[in-house]
């Protein structure tokens, strides 16, 4: 018998050295150390295992189920935040996806006129802080004007001002109705349910006594309520002066882009000349501390306002001081007398010709000392007197005239004789001198367009042109520009504009530029209450969070992190692995040919993949499974046969660089080994094959393998 020589005839590899691993037939020196089969059979049954791998140590597994479950709260804790994300974007998204409207009523002392807005999420901020964009109805209201249309606005008005409605609800309806109907066809009709209808009063109403005002404010609100718009009766109301100069200025610097710039630009003050006052509204350095001081919070950006209103100093109001002057001066002089019972007053800055009668308010209010007070109340019951005026042109007297009607000291019992070129005439001591650049908006512009200047013009152009159309007769000048208001005024408005500026305010030249027609403090009420319905709804931190930092790209990268970690902590936890994460740690079995020597390098990462076993029948064994088809199971876990057959003998091994070896010799199939030293041989770098063997021949083999299972029988 032969069978301990036999079988160490067959090699372990167990203790060569990777230098003498060389493909050739230096590796036949390993025979000297081959292992007997016996040592296999006792190491066997101390336990080896030929179809399970021995486990870890414990503590390294739950140190790593420690670490996965970890992973899977954080996993799950990303996907909490992800979906609370997701809701603030998308319910922000959605909500204003649409826009929204805003109906204002400005009813001024001219006029009721109605502005129609258009505001939604400004979703590509830029440099801009501000999240709103606003744009006015129809579209077509920033376009030019026909020099024959006479409006200096694309908006729909009805006269006559809204403090002579008094008392009269079917006029006051028909300068109400006609304005919700002409917003009506602005706005889709699917929308006029939401759109917010405001109903604002300025200087003429505020000069009414308190029960003329009521009146005329729940008259109102009654026909309000009552429209396709969605109105409240705190929106019917009488805004102060200061609310009126603060719009104006938002409306102003939202227009020239300035409102919430990054980084903060150097704003305009605003100068918005109305029928009855003049706002005035500039930024400090410094909050004021007086009564006059506003803060406007836009953002990170803070801005300190002074704000304050001059009333009795609008285009009509002065040309109505500067009648009452005349009144009060020429009073029982053959400049002023009785025509049919009626006073008839000779006007400086009106054309030859002109004849007509006029109201004049504030000669109502001249006081015991023969001075018209400014800003007092009106008594709606005698809204003034009623004067024959007569034209009587002087140019240098128009001006002198308009110059007395900027000076407070004339109009006010209070202030004595103050010199115009010494300080701003036209403000009281206790508001603040204006500062910075400016532009003058409204009244000013309607006077600029009046005599068709561009905001390149100068104040001297206003007056040179003034001149020429004083000089004009009534039917002339009356047919030499288009049908519109106040067109008898104009002379007097001319030099007026020239000298509160100047004079009454002390603003250079260079200080001042005439603002566009589109620019009314009804913008500002439309942004600010934007603004306020915005803030109401989402944080502005939050928003310039959630649209500004957060791209939805990285909200995807955030879900896709998510479910990673996730689907590793699930693996770990239920011990399933999805089908494209799958990969077993158990060595790699290379098939190899007679005909093919092959040298396989092992796993950088000390691991190899199971490989399936050819077991010579057409059949796949995988290296668990020892045993071949029509075999019986052998106690050392050796299958056998012959005739093209197999012979397997494998071991688990718990070395980390286990490799299994695979030798193949014609009929007799494979025979694959280990080392019973918990190992797979070799220890080096690879496999290798019988037939790269060339000391065993085909014949010794065999023989071997017969007398070691006679010795088993």
């Amino acid at each position: 018998m032969r069978l301990s020589s036999s079988l160490h005839e067959l090699p372990t590899f167990s203790k060569l050295n990777p230098e003498e691993v060389d493909l050739g037939l230096e590796t036949d020196k390993s025979y000297a150390h081959a292992k007997p089969l016996r040592a296999l059979q006792r190491e066997a049954a101390a336990g080896s295992s030929f179809s399970k791998e021995k486990s870890s140590p414990a503590t390294p597994t739950k140190r790593r189920k420690w670490i996965w479950a970890a992973l899977g709260a954080i996993a799950i804790l990303l996907l909490f935040l992800f979906i609370y994300l997701c809701s603030r974007y998308f319910s922000t998204y959605w909500s204003h996806e649409t826009s929204e409207y805003y109906v204002i009523l400005d009813c001024g002392s001219t006029g009721t006129r109605v502005y129609v807005y258009e505001w939604s999420i400004n979703r590509n901020k830029g440099h801009s802080n501000l999240p709103i964009v606003l744009r006015s109805l129809p579209e077509g209201s920033q376009r030019k004007f026909s020099a024959g249309s006479g409006r200096a606005y694309q908006r729909m008005e009805t006269e006559p001002g809204f403090h002579k409605l008094v008392r009269n609800e079917s006029g006051l309806r028909a300068a109400v109705m006609p304005l919700l109907q002409w917003a009506e066809k602005q706005i889709p009709k699917r929308a006029h349910k939401n759109a917010s209808l405001f109903l604002y009063a300025t200087a003429g109403v505020r000069r009414l006594p308190s029960s003329d005002s009521a009146w005329l404010l729940d008259k109102a609100w009654n026909i309000l309520k009552n429209s396709s718009f969605y109105c409240k009766r705190d929106w019917v109301k009488i805004i102060t002066g200061m609310e009126e100069a603060y719009y104006g200025w938002i409306a102003l610097n939202h227009h020239m882009g300035m409102l919430g710039s990054l980084p903060s630009k150097k704003t305009f003050g605003a100068l918005d000349l109305g029928g009855s006052s003049l706002q005035v509204t500039f930024e400090t350095e410094k909050p004021m501390h007086d009564e006059t001081s506003i803060i406007l919070r836009i953002g990170a950006v803070s801005h300190y306002l002074s704000a304050y209103s001059l009333s009795g100093y609008g285009l009509n109001d002065a040309f109505d001081k500067s009648v009452s002057y005349l009144f009060k001066r020429f009073s029982g002089t053959t400049a002023a007398g009785l025509n049919n019972g009626k006073i008839e007053l000779r006007h400086p800055c009106l054309h030859t010709g002109y004849k007509e009668e006029y109201t004049c308010s504030h000669c109502a209010t001249i006081n015991q000392e023969g001075s018209p007070s400014i800003g007092g109340k009106i008594n709606s019951g005698h809204p003034g007197m009623v004067i024959q005026l007569l034209g009587a042109p002087n140019w240098e007297e128009c001006s002198a005239l308009a110059r007395i009607a900027v000076n407070l000291s004339e109009w006010s019992s209070t202030s004595s004789g103050v010199d115009c070129k010494l300080k701003p005439c036209a403000l009281s001591d206790n508001l603040p001198r204006p500062r910075g650049q400016f532009y003058a908006m409204s009244g000013f512009f309607v006077v600029f367009r009046f005599f068709n200047l561009t905001s390149k013009a100068t104040l001297g152009d206003v007056l040179k042109l003034g001149k020429e159309f004083c000089g004009k007769t009534w039917e002339v000048a009356k047919s030499s520009v288009a049908p519109q208001p106040f067109i008898e005024q104009y002379c007097f408005r001319a030099p007026y504009i020239a000298s509160l500026l100047r004079e009454g305010l002390q603003v250079k030249d260079n200080q001042v530029v005439i603002g566009s027609g589109s620019i009314t403090w009804t913008l500002g009420v439309a942004l600010s209450e934007a603004g306020q319905a915005l803030s109401s709804r989402i944080d502005l931190q939050s928003y310039r969070i959630l649209h500004t930092d957060i791209n939805p790209t990285y909200l995807l990268l955030l879900l896709l992190v998510s479910i990673i970690l996730l689907l590793c902590a699930l693996s770990c936890a239920g011990k399933w692995t999805p089908r494209f994460l799958r990969r077993s740690y158990l060595p790699l079995f290379r098939h190899n040919s007679a005909t093919n020597s092959v040298l396989n390098k092992s796993s950088p990462f000390l691991f190899q993949r199971w490989s399936p076993i050819n077991s010579g029948d057409g059949r796949v064994k995988t290296p668990l499974s020892p045993t071949v088809s029509g075999s019986e199971q052998h106690p050392f876990g050796m299958g056998y046969g012959f005739g093209g057959s197999s012979i397997q003998l494998v071991e688990s091994s718990l070395h980390p660089l286990g490799v299994s070896h695979s030798y193949s010799s014609g009929s007799l199939g494979q025979m694959q080994f280990n080392n019973g030293m918990g190992s797979f041989w070799p220890p080096h770098r690879g496999q290798t094959t019988l037939s790269s063997r060339r000391s065993q021949s085909r014949e010794d083999l065999n023989a071997s393998l017969a007398e070691a299972h006679m010795a088993k029988v």
